[in-house]
């Protein structure tokens, strides 16, 4: 267990952490397929002055638990991949110090190409935002 937080430590960029992310398990599938679970609570500078977190912070929050989806795939096989387009629908804007689950997951692995998907959900479990993007691979 230590070796996956330490990895998820140095996996996890310091903006998400200042935002209020972190990563706090990982793994891979029966299919060979990388997650990520986590928490992301806004810190104050996630949010605009009325404390409502943006858009783009959201945006990166969930691109960035793709992106640590698709590394611990890496971690496993050793191909790497690079998000290439996301898509992201907002149910509502969250707000600073409000407590959300967050999770990142490969849906699909081909040889070239692949999708990964993350959301975000607030203490009762209903969706506050999602994101899904296509993925372009290399060994």
């Amino acid at each position: 267990m230590a070796r996956v937080d330490e990895w998820l430590a140095d996996h996890t960029p310091a903006v998400v952490v200042a935002l209020g992310g972190l990563f706090t398990s990982c793994g891979v599938d029966g299919e060979d397929l990388g997650w990520v679970d986590g928490t992301f609570i806004p810190a104050a500078l996630a949010g605009d002055p009325d404390g409502i977190v943006p858009g783009g912070v959201l945006a990166v929050v969930l691109g960035t638990a793709m992106t640590v989806a698709v590394d611990v795939v890496a971690m496993a096989d050793g191909a790497s991949a690079t998000v290439t387009a996301m898509t992201m629908v907002v149910t509502r804007s969250p707000r600073c110090a409000e407590a959300l689950t967050l999770r990142g997951e490969v849906a699909a692995l081909q040889r070239t190409s692949g999708s990964a998907e993350a959301s975000l959900a607030d203490a009762e479990g209903v969706l506050v935002a999602r994101a899904t993007a296509t993925l372009s691979r290399r060994r």
